[in-house]
């Protein structure tokens, strides 16, 4: 556990300037000694005005686009606050972010689902591991010379994206001769926790007229602290309360190397090779009140007065890990008329948790207790602060024997961390690994037809992709059935040390929450490696025949893989007129699925046999084809007025993981849960309007709208089985309830979107380096669950806003950017279920801040802040003064030092 102090960064970033500008005299002499010698220099990459050069690229590149799309310049990314894609992609129009502990990482676009968008590494579609899912805080900036946001798609683009397809475009050497490096490094802090940030990165590259090559590295971490409150709630009142103190440190890191070689004019030949992770180093420090099992008391959504609340506790030191692989090779021709590009690429992902967990708790942790027990635990006074984003306050009490009953004692200050007779482990780990090849090849051929100047393209292209599951479980000797492993019992069992106690500290938690009591942290590292001691002597007695103890071990009632081959071919022809252009055309993919797992049959005791798990092998298969066709028309009304119209379709298969052919039966309960293989695609058809002002350089006003129309909606459900899919070894299971994703019934989303971007170059000096971006997106709409009732889709915000304010001149760039969205529906809970209420996202907003000082044409200094106004993520049930999960996270700066030449 690492606790660094402000004055060892700020000290860290006084050197850091100071060798920075200290040496750049000397080199601005060097430098003009070396023009009066008349030597002649590269060009700069670095200019004054990055955020207006970039806005002029992007909306140039947005003109001239066949279809409705977004485009963010590399400017933008490699020089502010962005670390990631994620943090870019938020300030395209109606694009909502998603954050994981103050951090962005998944995006959705128009409101729609986060599985309805896809991406692509340089046009090779990437199959996020976690349910198809990208996650974009995996790809650093470095990285990334254009990103591309595709809302309306082409028949040259995979349809698998019924939202829109993101395509993040490399750095290419060939086409900067010369060469170029670029250097970043920088230093700061999270005000909670007070953190260490650390910023590395180097690209450098080379070209000459038919060689180019590049390389690339980066490095980004922070250590950063999350305080989580979770409370929850029944008809009366509050019920239980989970407080949470996360230490992390999260890393992206990557590595790319690029190679292109041109041997005559038209002809060139690129490998690519991309290697990026993101690691979330996490400690977790958890307590749980149970005030529904109090010994006495009362409680409601205001107060509660409890006497004798169970707790119980739980820490981890884990690790998650997301990363992708990606090599590729790419040929082209230009000439005669012809253009023709082919593809070979080899991808792996992967989705991978290391989550041991260590629960302290009694015997009584689950039940009320009783007067032998009851002083064991504390009494409660509590401000429940039932309000959108309240976090109950509690004072604490012993809980005395008064007599024949139990009454509060004295007030306590801190939790005692002390009062769990039990250890006991749990486990949360998991391995999901995709494996995908990728070949296409895409022609494109000039002609005339029709009085218009024509482009007739058509092409092929072949996935393969395969999925692993490896789920781990706390399992038996026997390798099968799992167990539950009471740790203090064990060690004393094996005769190895484990000393659970002496791993709390003496720092109490830094909390900007108002718990109303203190706790302090444990060693996590510590504790963990005791308990990985005690999980390798019970492995060792396993294994030997002397023990039957349960041990972390991938569980293979659990495994499955998944299979999915996609075979497609597509054509289309432009015509172009004077102010006309239509584009028609039509996409054919067919789909081949085939899982394989587990059927898991509990079979019950029968007189003084004991109940049985049988495991029977499950494959399943299904090809499906589709033809989706679209058409595109673009009128330009005057020379900076463009309007377009698009019919479009397309569709979003199931995640692999909602296809997996892994069930697990009781036939005690009469449940079945698990994947879904006959999953469809949710298909859709929609249109887009759009009007495009571009009355300046780097400028544009415009208003959009859209509407799709979506069947076989994606579900997560419960039903009941009505024929004979799960009958094995002669025992019917028709009327067993089955837990899966489903497909629904039909929905609709439709919105509108407004954009202002203006450099305001027409203003006098100096007001003339102030400008503007902004967009407002407006989202509705809605689906029937498989019982007929309506509800908005996952992550629809019916407003995102975002807006920011930049000033560039006399070598000063600097931007405040601001981001707000409206809540959203996170989670559909099912009619019935414990909770009964759905889960929604409460309003985020966000204000970030950057500034960056050309100190000469090489060196520059920056400052980043992130979340200045130490925003807050709230969930909440049903309705906001519900509050779900309130976490804090702080606010991050980062000072650091740019150097390119």
């Amino acid at each position: 556990m690492k606790h660094v102090r402000y004055s060892k960064i700020l000290a860290s970033i006084g050197s850091l300037y100071l060798t920075t500008c200290l040496p750049t005299s000397a080199f601005a002499q060097d430098a003009a000694d070396q023009a009066d010698d008349g030597e002649q220099r590269e060009s700069i990459v670095v200019t004054g005005t990055p955020i207006r050069d970039s806005l002029l690229a992007s909306t140039e590149a947005q003109r001239r686009a066949d279809n409705v799309v977004n485009i963010i310049a590399s400017d933008t990314i490699g020089r502010f606050p962005d670390a990631t894609a994620a943090g870019a992609l938020a300030r395209l129009p109606g694009v909502g972010v998603q954050r994981d502990q103050g951090q962005e990482r998944y995006i959705q676009i128009r409101g729609a689902p986060t599985r309805w968008t896809q991406v692509s590494l340089d046009g090779i579609n990437v199959l996020g591991a976690e349910d198809r899912i990208f996650r974009f805080d995996s790809v650093p900036s470095v990285q990334i010379g254009r990103l591309e946001l595709n809302k309306t798609l082409l028949p040259s683009m995979p349809a698998e994206a019924l939202a829109g397809r993101v395509d993040i475009k490399a750095y290419s050497p060939i086409d900067n001769p010369g060469f170029h490096f670029s250097g970043d490094f920088g230093k700061g802090f999270v005000d909670l926790g007070q953190g260490p940030v650390n910023n590395y990165s180097a690209r450098g590259s080379w070209a000459n007229d038919t060689l180019a090559i590049s390389a690339a590295y980066s490095k980004f971490n922070f250590e950063q602290q999350t305080d989580n409150s979770e409370p929850r709630f029944d008809d009366v009142g509050i019920t239980q309360l989970r407080i949470t103190k996360y230490i992390i440190t999260r890393q992206t890191e990557s590595y790319s190397g690029r190679l292109q070689w041109e041997p005559t004019p038209g002809l060139r030949f690129t490998g690519t090779y991309l290697d990026t992770k993101f690691n979330d180093f996490e400690e977790r420090n958890q307590f749980r009140f149970q005030y529904n099992r109090a010994f006495s008391g009362t409680r409601n959504f205001e107060t509660a007065n409890l006497v004798g609340v169970p707790m119980d506790s739980t820490f981890e030191d884990g690790v998650f890990e997301n990363g992708v692989k990606l090599a590729l090779l790419n040929a082209t021709y230009e000439g005669n008329g012809w253009n023709v590009s082919a593809d070979v690429a080899y991808t792996r992902t992967n989705f991978d948790g290391d989550i041991p967990l260590v629960t302290y708790n009694t015997s009584t942790a689950l039940n009320a207790p009783t007067l032998a027990n009851a002083e064991r635990f504390p009494s409660v006074q509590l401000v429940v602060n039932a309000k959108p984003g309240g976090i109950p306050f509690s004072t604490l009490y012993d809980t005395v024997l008064s007599g024949a009953t139990l009454a509060r004692g004295a007030q306590q200050d801190a939790i005692d961390q002390r009062q769990f007779t039990r250890q006991q482990a749990a486990e949360s780990s998991y391995l999901l690994g995709t494996k995908s090849w990728t070949g296409k090849v895409a022609v494109d051929r000039q002609w005339d037809s029709m009085g218009a100047e024509a482009t007739l393209s058509f092409g092929f292209q072949f996935d393969d992709r395969k999925q692993s599951n490896t789920v781990f479980n706390q399992i038996l000797a026997d390798g099968v059935t799992t167990g539950t492993l009471t740790i203090n019992t064990a060690a004393t069992a094996l005769g190895v040390p484990w000393t659970p106690f002496d791993f709390i500290t003496r720092e109490a938690w830094d909390t900007d929450f108002p718990f109303g009591y203190n706790v302090n942290y444990m060693d996590n590292p510590g504790l963990r490696k005791q308990f990985d001691a005690v999980q390798a002597a019970a492995r060792a007695a396993n294994a030997v025949g002397t023990g039957n103890y349960a041990v972390i071990a991938p569980d293979p009632k659990l495994f499955n893989t998944v299979a999915e081959r996609v075979i497609s071919g597509y054509v289309m022809n432009k015509w172009k007129w004077d102010a006309h252009t239509v584009l028609l055309g039509a996409r054919i993919e067919n789909t081949k699925i085939a899982s394989t797992g587990t059927s898991t049959v509990t079979i019950p005791a029968v007189g003084s046999a004991p109940a049985q798990l049988v495991l029977t092998p499950l494959a399943f298969q299904d090809e499906f084809t589709n033809i989706f066709p679209s058409l595109h028309y673009t009128f330009d009304a005057t020379e900076t007025v463009k309007l377009r119209a698009a019919f479009i379709t397309g569709h979003a298969r199931p995640s692999l993981e909602d296809m997996r052919a892994t069930v697990s039966i009781n036939d005690t309960s009469g449940t079945i849960t698990g994947g879904n293989p006959f999953a469809i695609p949710e298909k859709a058809y929609g249109v887009d309007l759009s009007a495009e002002w571009y009355f300046a350089p780097a400028a544009i006003l415009s208003a959009s709208f859209y509407h799709r129309e979506v069947s076989d909606v994606l579900f997560d459900s419960t039903s009941l089985v009505t024929d004979g899919r799960f009958d094995t070894g002669g025992t019917s299971r028709e009327g067993y309830t089955y837990s899966s994703i489903v497909n629904g019934q039909d929905g609709h989303l439709s919105g509108v979107e407004f954009v202002y971007n203006h450099a305001w170059t027409f203003l006098p000096s100096p007001l003339d380096g102030f400008g503007v971006t902004g967009s407002l997106a407006l989202n509705w709409g809605s689906f029937k669950t498989p019982d007929g009732s309506k509800v908005n889709f996952p992550g629809t915000s019916k407003s995102i806003i975002s807006a920011s304010a930049f000033y560039e001149k006399y070598g000063f760039s600097g931007r405040i950017t601001y981001q707000t969205r409206s809540p959203w529906l996170d989670e559909v809970f099912p009619s019935g279920s414990a909770a009964n209420s759905n889960l929604y996202w409460a309003r985020s907003t966000r204000i970030d801040a950057s500034a960056r000082y050309e100190i000469n044409k090489i060196f520059s200094v920056y400052v980043d802040v992130n979340n200045l106004t130490d925003e807050r993520g709230v969930r909440y049930q049903g309705v906001p003064d519900r509050p779900y999960e309130v976490e804090g996270f702080g606010r991050r700066f980062l000072f650091g030092v740019r150097a390119n030449f």
